[in-house]
């Protein structure tokens, strides 16, 4: 059940340009975050109506990381808030990634779908899975770090070729020969979880997409943010925030 938790603001700064790292500290004995699962992000401004849902990026305890992008004036008023100031959000909302019992997991991110991924590494490691990521950059790097310390393995590629592969994801993962136990969980702008979507079902391997979409409550009760999914031939509408954000991968209809 959504409830909304009085937060304190322990960190807001920025990673790279319109890019924010927030921490939170949480009350003791809140109900942790899985990966893939999101929080909503109420503003005190009476100017914005609508909360910010924003994916869990790192729970550690009572810590709650928070990464978003600057994209319009609620961002902006988040980006300003300065630590010691009370942010109401709510409990972790929606369905997140499953992770396998054995094998391999390849985390495949680009953009601001890369922190969604970082909550599922350190789960994945914990579980003792071999943890790949392929992650896609515009052009500055961000949260390279926790990745490399949660991963056995991280690959990089930018859209400019300053660092790492000169491209994208999907192309970086073309170059690489993976196990034939891969498990991919994927987050990302809609092209490149539309082309992984055809480059795991060329070689058979199963994929798990975290689709972003504007949403007005969510929690399902407006039907804000609708996708299509593709099951026993027929076209069935699902809601992003309540029965995802995370689906099956070679389920999904992207327009």
């Amino acid at each position: 059940m959504k409830r909304v938790i009085a937060a304190r603001l322990a960190e807001n700064a920025g990673l790279a340009p319109e890019i924010f790292r927030m921490v939170l500290r949480l009350p003791e004995g809140e109900m942790p975050a899985r990966a893939g699962q999101f929080v909503n992000v109420y503003l005190e401004d009476g100017a914005h109506l609508l909360p910010r849902p924003i994916s869990v990026c790192r729970q550690e305890g009572n810590a709650l990381t928070l990464v978003y992008r600057v994209i319009g004036a609620g961002t902006r008023r988040m980006a300003h808030l300065q630590p010691g100031a009370e942010v109401r959000i709510s409990s972790p909302l929606g369905n997140g990634y499953t992770l396998p019992e054995r094998g391999h997991v390849l985390l495949a991110g680009g953009g601001v779908g890369v922190p969604p991924l970082v909550q599922a590494a350190y789960e994945a490691k914990a579980k003792g899975l071999h943890v790949t990521a392929a992650l896609g950059y515009r052009d500055a790097l961000f949260l390279q770090r926790e990745f490399a310390d949660a991963c056995d393995a991280l690959a990089i590629a930018t859209e400019d070729g300053s660092a790492g592969f000169h491209g994208n994801v999907v192309q970086l993962l073309m170059a690489q020969a993976l196990p034939e136990d891969t498990a991919v969980l994927a987050c990302g702008p809609k092209p490149m979880l539309r082309a992984l979507q055809a480059f795991c079902a060329a070689r058979k391997l199963p994929l798990q997409v975290s689709l972003e979409e504007r949403m007005g409550c969510g929690y399902g009760a407006c039907v804000g943010c609708v996708c299509k999914l593709l099951r026993n031939g027929a076209i069935v509408q699902k809601r992003v925030c309540k029965d995802g954000p995370v689906f099956d991968g070679s389920e999904v209809v992207f327009e």
